[in-house]
């Protein structure tokens, strides 16, 4: 949610993820999750201490959840799956090696602009759902060992796909953006994206290789991708693909990141033609209170450049269209985002503080005022947009 200062040894306290990173080699021995018949008794790889011990662990880590889920009138409904999924966290995660091999070999049967929410997603991808509903199965053997009350095998399932949208909603959002917010180009012409502020989650995109699906989003167009934050979770990228040595980590796809704040990557390279302007600018969750932006919104706006941000609640999503109203920005699009991840969570510091990855959009470009003179930027007519479109289509048509 937050970005920064969340490393894994934070991540480790979350009950859920202490459960499975000790357990992991009862619970799924060679690195699959099996059922508790295969591991325990006459013919199991563990005796019966080891039984006791994990069905111990799985109550110490129920009880830690009870106080982890503190339920008000605000929160009590999205709660009922965010305790499913808890429990399901409690499991190894085998998906993240099921996931990039069978997603990078999975091509879309449907357009692109057909694939408009998860549910039509979903349509396309029968070679995971098939695999999460044996992992439900296994999951389910468990299940008496928490002491809850089995949701049944569907539900596991559910939760598990909305696991997988929690991993998948970065390359989605970003894809879509890309495909719905950057001018129309020709066939095979790439399309330019600078990645703002960008962390861990963003360089797990990169290395788990869910940035295909990105490019899924825009089948006609190459992507050039550029990551440019003072994170740590970016620092290794910059090393490996710096905006000297850019990196080919697909046909259609160049990566490019820079270890810094984006103002300053704008002058060192942009101002210096050793970049290209982008297509659009994109980050993930920015804290627009922060001083670090500032000074890059500015800029942006200024140099009237497309700009998209998420929020992960509205109390956030409101929050940067206050910073965002106060600079003038005109807006484009701000709204819910169809590519919001399923997996909802709650604050454990603040239990009314639901939240879950790019709930929500904002795409805006330029400012309603000249700064200079603090008069109103007059809009084009419908009809100035729509002659404007036509003209375009006429020079595309008769440039191939």
């Amino acid at each position: 949610m937050s970005r920064g200062g969340s490393g894994p040894s934070e991540a480790s306290k979350y009950p859920p993820t202490e459960f499975s990173l000790k357990y992991a080699k009862v619970l799924a021995p060679e690195g699959k999750l099996v059922g508790p018949d295969e591991v325990f008794g006459e013919n199991g790889r563990f005796d019966k201490d080891v039984e006791e011990k994990t069905k111990l662990a799985f109550k110490v880590t129920m009880k830690k959840l009870e106080k982890y889920n503190t339920v008000s009138e605000c929160n009590k409904e999205h709660l009922k799956t965010a305790k499913v999924d808890q429990i399901v966290e409690c499991f190894p995660n085998t998906l993240l090696k099921l996931l990039p091999n069978t997603i990078q070999k999975t091509k879309w049967t449907k357009k692109s602009k057909d694939v408009v929410d998860w549910d039509t997603w979903w349509e396309m991808h029968e070679k995971i759902l098939r695999p999460l509903r044996s992992q439900a199965e296994n999951i389910g053997k468990w299940w008496e060992y928490t002491g809850k009350p089995h949701p049944g095998d569907d539900e596991i399932t559910k939760s598990l796909q909305r696991l997988v949208t929690g991993v998948l909603t970065h390359p989605m959002t970003i894809g879509k953006v890309i495909s719905a917010y950057t001018p129309k180009r020709k066939k095979d012409k790439p399309k330019s994206i600078h990645l703002v502020g960008t962390d861990t989650p963003e360089a797990t995109m990169i290395y788990a290789g869910f940035y295909t699906e990105m490019l899924s989003c825009n089948p006609l167009n190459p992507i050039k991708l550029t990551m440019v934050s003072p994170s740590a979770g970016n620092r290794q990228l910059a090393k490996d693909c710096s905006p000297s040595n850019p990196m080919l980590i697909n046909d259609r796809c160049k990566l490019t990141a820079w270890d810094g704040l984006y103002h300053d990557f704008w002058e060192r390279f942009i101002l210096a033609k050793k970049v290209e302007k982008p297509d659009v600018v994109m980050a993930i969750h920015p804290r627009l209170e922060g001083e670090f932006w500032g000074p890059t919104v500015d800029l942006l706006l200024d140099e009237n450049v497309k700009v998209a941000f998420t929020a992960f609640n509205e109390e956030h999503f409101k929050q940067a269209l206050e910073r965002l109203d106060y600079v003038f920005a005109k807006y484009v699009f701000k709204g819910l985002n169809p590519w919001v991840s399923g997996h909802v969570k709650q604050t454990p510091h603040d239990p009314n503080m639901i939240w879950a990855s790019n709930q929500y959009l904002i795409v805006f470009q330029g400012r309603t005022v000249d700064m200079k003179t603090l008069t109103l930027i007059e809009e084009p007519t419908e009809e100035n947009l729509a002659e404007a479109e036509d003209e375009f289509e006429r020079l595309l048509n008769e440039a191939s």
